[in-house]
């Protein structure tokens, strides 16, 4: 049986096809795929056709969009269209994959023993494919904080599709729902990992898409507001959650984060003082103060 469930919840039909052409020329087949077509107004049934004698595919419309409102619960019903593989791989609709990249995590599998989260080197490409970024590549063994931390100080990239994860640690854990699904694969890496070590594989690649569509949602003011949303209510869950596995000094740089983010989405004077009590009660006054005082003349 195949151990890998590759995941698409699908929306975007401009490079859809060109994932799954990825798909289709990936050295080791032994992979189940799973479409789960969030009531998109663009119906890919043949494309989809086109490749289901080149890949095992299970495709499913669903009648509601419930991306647009709750995209982790999209996420959490694309994943129960698979059956009882013991790797899932969430792959974005633009995405694509070298070619090697199954045949890779295969080899990986037996030398990464009581790891529950694989992550394979990334670079972001263009409409047309172009790379417009260095490849990142991972220590091949990595504590989970240590590559976020990396990730906050722009050492390092992260999304969902660069990223193997056992059926077992997903069951345990689950995606966190925050505001448009804005750190939920973050704080999902910390925690599918159990706050262990996740294995880097830097001899495959995952083609993260930017392209006009992204840079569209992201001109989105209102979008953008629910962005700083989660991204504040993010931060906070790991000091509030995980934060025993984070020095005082790596704490205060989370909050720094986190204050900087509520005082953008939110000028309620009451949420900040919650706040501010909040985290004099996990670092301490004197900590505290320096990031109120140094988040006043930044820009909002």
């Amino acid at each position: 049986m195949n151990n890998l469930a590759i995941i698409i919840p699908y929306y975007k039909i401009t490079f859809f096809e060109e994932c799954l052409k990825s798909l289709a020329n990936q050295t080791n087949k032994e992979f189940n795929l799973y479409i789960g077509n969030d009531s998109s107004p663009n119906d890919p049934i043949q494309i989809v056709e086109k490749y289901s004698d080149k890949l095992q595919i299970n495709y499913k419309k669903f009648e509601n969009n419930l991306g647009k409102d709750n995209l982790v619960s999209q996420w959490d019903r694309c994943i129960n269209l698979s059956k009882d593989e013991e790797w899932i791989m969430i792959l974005g609709d633009d995405d694509t994959l070298s070619e090697n990249v199954v045949e890779e995590f295969y080899k990986t599998i037996p030398t990464s023993k009581n790891i529950e989260l694989i992550r394979l080197a990334s670079q972001e490409i263009n409409a047309i494919g172009e790379p417009i970024t260095k490849i990142y590549y991972n220590p091949e063994l990595e504590l989970a904080k240590d590559f976020f931390l990396r990730c906050q100080k722009g050492e390092g990239r992260c999304t969902l599709t660069e990223h193997f994860f056992t059926r077992r640690t997903y069951k345990k854990h689950r995606f966190k729902n925050f505001p448009v699904a804005f750190g939920s694969d973050h704080v999902a890496w910390l925690e599918f990992s159990n706050m262990g070590n996740v294995y880097g594989v830097n001899t495959a690649l995952a083609n993260i898409r930017i392209s006009d569509e992204n840079l569209s949602s992201i001109n989105d003011r209102g979008l953008g507001f629910k962005r700083v949303e989660g991204y504040y209510q993010y931060f906070r869950y790991i000091v509030e959650k995980l934060g025993a596995y984070f020095s005082m000094a790596e704490k205060e740089f989370i909050f720094n984060k986190a204050y900087f983010y509520l005082r953008i989405f939110n000028r309620n004077n009451f949420k900040a003082a919650d706040f501010i009590v909040f985290m004099m009660y996990k670092i301490g006054f004197k900590r505290t103060m320096k990031i109120v005082k140094g988040n006043r003349n930044k820009k909002r």
